[in-house]
């Protein structure tokens, strides 16, 4: 019998309740889909091994500088996805790839020219297009993609035919960070300001106008939140997440309102929980967010409905929309975690973040990029050359067996309709023990105040997911 992803089942104890989905959606983030062809396979390759790993939702980074590298001309129209300011023939080219290939563009919109920052900045921060960005030009790039990319928009180069839709857009990325957001903290009257919280609300709520403005049926996500922070003035300057969420919601540590212009916008919760530890390792400060502390993020945003605080007064959904782990083969570097442990960390991520609440995850990479590895990224579910790690069928196929307290939870994503099968490992081969009816996507799970020790795996058909040992 083999086992690729086993593990000792270890005890874990969650805190809190979270709303568990019934649907659990997968997405990648990458480039790969648009790269030049290398090591002999193509991009359409690409989008069909990210097809048939079971995502159903790809980023698309849209980078501000590059689709409005100059100012509007004084006259023209600052929204109209038309007007002469606006270059967007690559991004119409990559929606159409991904869309035509049935899988669902998320935009982050994201980094500021420099035409559309402060005055007073770094070059470093120039260079990242971070500082002070000009939250009323934000939103009004916003509203022109919301309306170009509204699934009616005529195509420039094809007569007759419209532009596909684009329903989801993230208003910045990892915005606690000031190599994303400058700056994070500033000095006044001797105490520390998250300046940088105040300057995202405004980034956020012309974004969210602008969107809605373009097409009201579009749902807009909130920043990334990186998962950790550091004490202000330090020389790193990321903001913890859970301070930062709370000052974009204006509310203070205590979850008590205070004063601020113009309460927050947004229709998706979004948090990005990178993180070196196995992804049920708590965080250590409570102001911090890593996979298994998620739910300190949702209970701001629950203390801001209440305090109306965030709007509109709906629930906010939860998605995590960027994590990934390195793995060695390819990368060496010391501490970087085997290729059966990134699977297996992988798919523990996805379990942890659908018990904290969340409905949605997407993992960052595809396929391994290139050296040197202090610079580029391992994570992909696929080596350089497209063998797939196993973390592939990790992806494709989630199943864990987990402890929290004093039960024990099997739990995984059906990668295609049919019966799913949780089977017991014996000597003689597989035995089933429980057996659930699902649609591709959906979630299956049982809890038991013990199981026998041994292998544990699920199937579908001929598709079985990687075994667990208890």
């Amino acid at each position: 019998m083999s086992v690729v992803a086993a593990s000792i089942l270890v005890a874990f104890v969650f805190g809190g309740t979270a709303a568990h989905a019934a649907t659990f959606t997968r997405g990648f983030v990458d480039d790969v889909w648009f790269d030049p062809p290398a090591d002999g396979i193509s991009q359409q390759a690409w989008i069909n091994r990210t097809k048939a790993a079971g995502a159903k939702l790809v980023q698309i980074e849209v980078d501000w500088p590059s689709i409005e590298p100059k100012a509007p001309k004084r006259g023209a129209s600052p929204t109209n996805p038309a007007a002469k300011q606006f270059v967007f023939t690559g991004l119409d080219r990559r929606v159409e790839e991904i869309v035509s290939n049935g899988l669902q563009p998320v935009f982050l919109v994201t980094e500021a020219p420099r035409w559309a920052e402060a005055k007073g900045g770094t070059a470093a921060e120039y260079a990242s297009g971070s500082y002070k960005p000009d939250a009323i030009a934000y939103g009004q790039l916003a509203e022109a993609l919301a309306k170009r990319y509204s699934g009616t928009y005529p195509n420039p180069l094809k007569p007759h035919r419209r532009l596909p839709r684009v329903h989801y857009m993230q208003a910045w990325g990892e915005a606690n960070m000031n190599t994303h957001l400058s700056p994070q903290w500033t000095r006044i009257g001797g105490r520390a300001v998250n300046t940088g919280a105040s300057i995202y609300r405004g980034l956020l709520n012309a974004f969210y106008a602008g969107v809605k403005a373009g097409d009201r049926s579009d749902l807009v996500l909130a920043t990334g939140l990186e998962g950790y922070g550091d004490a202000p003035f330090t020389g790193f300057e990321r903001t913890h997440p859970v301070t930062f969420l709370q000052n974009v919601l204006c509310l203070t540590p205590e979850l008590k309102r205070f004063k601020c212009a113009n309460p927050a916008h947004f229709d998706v919760l979004a948090a990005d929980p990178y993180d070196s530890f196995s992804p049920i390792t708590h965080a250590v400060s409570d102001l911090d967010a890593s996979a298994p502390d998620l739910g300190r993020l949702t209970r701001v945003v629950k203390a801001g409905l209440a305090a109306h605080t965030v709007f509109p007064r709906t629930h906010k959904p939860l998605w995590v929309t960027e994590f990934g782990y390195d793995s060695d083969p390819p990368n060496p570097t010391a501490g970087t975690i085997s290729t059966a442990t990134q699977a297996r960390w992988l798919e523990q991520g996805l379990y942890v973040f659908w018990h904290e609440g969340a409905s949605t995850a997407m993992w960052y990479l595809v396929r391994d990029q290139t050296r040197p590895y202090d610079v580029n990224y391992f994570s992909g579910v696929f080596f350089r050359n497209g063998k797939p790690k196993p973390s592939y069928n990790a992806y494709r196929f989630p199943f864990v067996v987990m402890a929290d307290g004093k039960t024990v939870q099997a739990w995984g994503i059906a990668p295609a309709a049919g019966t799913v099968s949780v089977q017991f490992g014996t000597g003689h081969g597989w035995r089933t023990i429980r057996t659930f009816h699902r649609g591709a996507g959906q979630v299956f799970d049982f809890t038991s105040p013990k199981l026998a020790p041994g292998h544990y795996r699920a199937t579908v058909g001929s598709r079985s997911s990687l075994a667990w040992n208890y």
